[in-house]
């Protein structure tokens, strides 16, 4: 669904270790028909700054994102999102990704996606959900 969504996609190294290492096996991401561009990130030191506030990988998303002049990123944390805007980053999460494919047909029932992402084990509030199906309504 990505690759349909987007020219380009890149997945920082920090994060596709974080992917591969799951243990649970409902969270695992299948990555296998997906084609993306692995990133790696060259300022160290930026993203060494960012950690403790943010995991590593939403960090090499941002610094990736301003290395390579790439405008929107994918973050679902609110502390990551507004330190990417601050950056000047365009931000979207998950939820606006299923939005999206909806709207290009991709996808037929939002609510559905959701329920997949909760079971799996994704925390997403109340408050969100009723606003991305308010959203899918009109």
């Amino acid at each position: 669904m990505l690759n349909k969504l987007f020219d380009k996609i890149y997945i920082p190294c920090a994060v596709l270790q974080e992917i591969t290492e799951i243990d649970k096996p409902e969270m695992k991401i299948d990555l296998s028909g997906l084609s993306f561009i692995p990133l790696d990130i060259a300022n160290k030191m930026m993203v060494g700054g960012l950690l403790g506030r943010l995991h590593i990988g939403e960090a090499e998303v941002m610094i990736g994102a301003i290395e390579k002049g790439i405008g929107l990123v994918v973050l679902d944390e609110n502390l990551a999102r507004n330190k990417a805007k601050q950056f000047g980053l365009e931000v979207t999460g998950t939820l606006g990704i299923l939005l999206k494919a909806r709207k290009h047909g991709l996808i037929e029932e939002i609510s559905e996606e959701i329920s997949k992402l909760e079971n799996a084990g994704m925390y997403l509030s109340e408050e969100l959900i009723k606003q991305v199906l308010g959203i899918d309504a009109s």
